[in-house]
């Protein structure tokens, strides 16, 4: 996929442009709207359970809105804050049947993205955590947390906190570039409370490190709590992007059944 390496070429490889950049390097991107960064364009990855769609500067509204077409409401639409309300006149403004299907009833919020601070000493909670083995039972967890963890095995490590020999907390890389990963995590609600998802995102912080990749932690706005965890790990604002999405923010859904 020539095009969409060489846009990925053109894009830094920083926080703000972490889901881009790793969807252009996907073999299932699709891109649309134009050839060039100036000219703008649209990126689209369905792949199993991951669906995102990324819009990079202003390209024909019909594209962005073409993109979004046979995507379920849980993907999300990502956009640099200056280019958000170009994104959001071509998702309200689409026209005939088959756009219509899709749904009208977009929400804009912003993701405030963080890296680690260096300087800041966190220490692992005591857990038994190591990386998932496709020996270990995922039965217990409800069908699309079961469905998420099965289809990230496929592409990416899982860090997984076990308790009675079994997973109840998670975390892993939806999207990577040459340096970062984006943080991933997931803790059945029974087992919340108790730092379990800090000690899976701090075992799976070193297992990236390995390859020279630092975790960014992306957080709607509306999200205190994600928004409180990732600063008790020491992860500081750097940036952020506007997210549009009919329904929950993800990237992997919970509520994914594969149908």
């Amino acid at each position: 996929m020539p095009l969409a390496n060489d846009l990925a070429a053109m894009l830094p490889d920083e926080p703000r442009w972490l889901e881009t950049r790793a969807m252009l390097a996907s073999s299932d991107a699709v891109v649309t709207g134009g050839n060039t960064v100036d000219s703008g364009f649209v990126v689209r990855v369905v792949r199993g359970a991951v669906s995102a769609v990324a819009v990079v500067g202003q390209p024909p509204p019909r594209s962005i809105a073409d993109a979004v077409v046979g995507t379920t409401e849980l993907t999300p639409v990502l956009a640099q804050p200056a280019d958000a309300p170009h994104v959001a006149e071509a998702l309200r403004h689409r026209s005939g049947p088959e756009l219509r299907q899709t749904g009208d009833a977009w929400t804009r919020e912003r993701a405030i993205l963080h890296l680690r601070d260096a300087a800041v000493s966190c220490a692992a909670p005591a857990a038994d955590v190591r990386l998932l083995s496709r020996s270990d039972p995922l039965e217990h967890l409800p069908a699309g947390l079961r469905h998420e963890m099965t289809h990230a095995q496929a592409f990416a490590p899982v860090a997984a906190v076990f308790i009675g020999g079994q997973p109840v907390s998670f975390c892993y890389p939806v999207w990577t570039t040459q340096r970062l990963w984006d943080v991933s995590i997931d803790t059945l609600e029974a087992f919340r409370g108790r730092s379990l998802g800090a000690a899976a995102v701090l075992f799976m912080t070193e297992v990236m490190r390995r390859s020279g990749r630092e975790p960014v932690w992306g957080a709607l706005e509306s999200n205190q709590a994600s928004l409180r965890l990732g600063a008790k790990l020491g992860f500081k604002p750097v940036g952020e992007i506007a997210v549009f999405s009919r329904g929950g923010w993800v990237f992997l859904s919970g509520g994914f059944t594969g149908a």
